[in-house]
């Protein structure tokens, strides 16, 4: 369990880097790091479960104007992560389908609470760049790399203890998921058409504004849930 926590944690760093300082590709995305989760902890349906959820409503967050978008990269770590501890702690079907709301909820409060962070970083690199620019006007060569590399070494920082500290609360919140599981795997139960439907929608949404790599993960997002809900995951 100390690895896959370990993993987790390490996870969420590396999302923090690819959403914004570094490379900024899919490998980010909630049901990405879902799939890494679940290799780690060994539980590819509660990892996935949560991981589509999570990938749905990341798709559906636009950066409109000022407005600074959820931070579902960490956001989609933290919902995982979550679950599969939550899930760990008891091998009851019912236990898991809790974890996974439980999950679901701690990863999109972490998202919306993760906004003041990713401001506070914004702010923070434009200090660097205003260093950097004084430096290299100064003589100083190696300034512009010193400031790269403290970008990437804040994102990084920033979430990773954002993961660790999430993971540390959902575990005051166990008891009451391990008591609460039967009515909360109720609710999760009558949540996943109305997943599925929303997914369907942003789909078609992607598809009609021509935007298709959004599209494409729409249509990951929609075929997991399939997988996990109709089939059941490997």
């Amino acid at each position: 369990m100390r690895v896959a926590l370990l993993g987790t944690l390490l996870v969420g760093g590396f999302a923090a880097l690819d959403a914004t300082a570094v490379a900024q590709t899919l490998a980010s995305q909630p049901l990405v790091t879902a799939t890494l989760l679940g290799a780690f902890w060994g539980d590819w349906s509660t990892a996935l479960a949560v991981g589509t959820v999570l990938q749905i409503l990341a798709a559906s967050t636009l950066p409109i104007g000022a407005r600074t978008p959820e931070d579902y990269a960490v956001g989609g770590v933290v919902g995982a992560g979550v679950a599969l501890t939550l899930a760990s702690q008891a091998p009851f079907e019912h236990v898991r389908q809790a974890a996974s709301l439980a999950g679901v909820m701690a990863g999109m409060v972490a998202a919306t609470a993760s906004v003041p962070l990713l401001r506070w970083q914004r702010r923070s690199n434009e200090g660097l760049a205003r260093w950097c620019e004084a430096q290299l006007r100064a003589g100083h060569e190696r300034a512009l790399a010193q400031a790269q590399w403290a970008g990437v070494a804040l994102a990084f920082a920033v979430g990773l203890a954002s993961c660790g500290a999430w993971l540390a609360i959902a575990q005051s919140a166990a008891p009451f998921v391990a008591r609460e599981s039967l009515r909360l795997a109720g609710t999760w139960h009558l949540l996943q058409p109305l997943w599925l439907g929303f997914g369907i929608a942003q789909l078609l949404h992607a598809f009609v504004q021509r935007r298709l790599e959004r599209a494409g993960v729409f249509a990951a997002a929609l075929v997991g849930a399939w997988l996990v809900i109709v089939a059941g995951a490997p």
